[in-house]
């Protein structure tokens, strides 16, 4: 599937993509799983393009991220740093603005969106940007988190995009419309 998909499409992949070796707590229903699958094929061999597509899908919702304190688990501003520091990344992808992405992740956070927050569009995009953040450094270094491929973890940071849309009421085909295009742009690869 190289082509822009719809909801339904995303959901048959994922049906057909679901098996143990590659579950994951986000991603617990079939049009998430096919929206994880399908965006690690399209940036699978390209880390920038991973990053980029990763860093694209923060920025649709990071804006409704809360300034002011209220219901955020993380602040703002750790938010914006965390986006800027991927970002310098991609425009110089040295050891130096790797270890600033890898260093600035906070590891101390013990809950998830998927641990009783799902509701929360907030948890959901502290969880796109911290896997973002991972993207760029996946497999350099131990830590109590063992990040996986860059593809995965950048595919994780989309799921992640959308489950904070449908939670604000974006409508479905236009999050999944949204998603798929900044994943394609990212990948050098023309929106249908």
């Amino acid at each position: 599937m190289t082509s822009r998909p719809d909801p339904e499409s995303l959901r048959e992949l994922g049906e057909g993509a679901t098996n143990a070796s590659n579950a994951w707590a986000g991603a617990e229903e079939y049009l998430s799983q096919g929206l994880v699958a399908w965006t690690r094929r399209s940036v699978a061999d390209d880390q920038k393009a991973a990053v980029k597509a990763a860093v694209a899908a923060c920025r649709l919702v990071i804006e409704t991220y809360p300034t002011d304190g209220a219901d955020a688990h993380a602040p703002k501003q750790y938010i914006d740093d965390m986006i800027a520091k991927i970002q310098r990344w991609v425009d110089n992808p040295s050891n130096t603005n790797k270890e600033a992405v890898r260093s600035s992740l906070d590891t101390t956070r013990q809950l998830h969106a998927w641990q009783g927050h799902q509701n929360s569009p907030h948890f959901w995009i502290l969880e796109a940007v911290d896997h973002a953040s991972l993207s760029v450094w996946a497999g350099e270094r131990s830590s109590y988190i063992v990040p996986l491929d860059f593809a995965t973890c950048a595919a994780r940071a989309v799921a992640c995009v959308l489950h904070a849309q449908l939670v604000s009421g974006v409508p479905e085909e236009a999050a999944v419309d949204q998603l798929t295009g900044v994943v394609l742009v990212a990948s050098n690869k023309s929106p249908d």
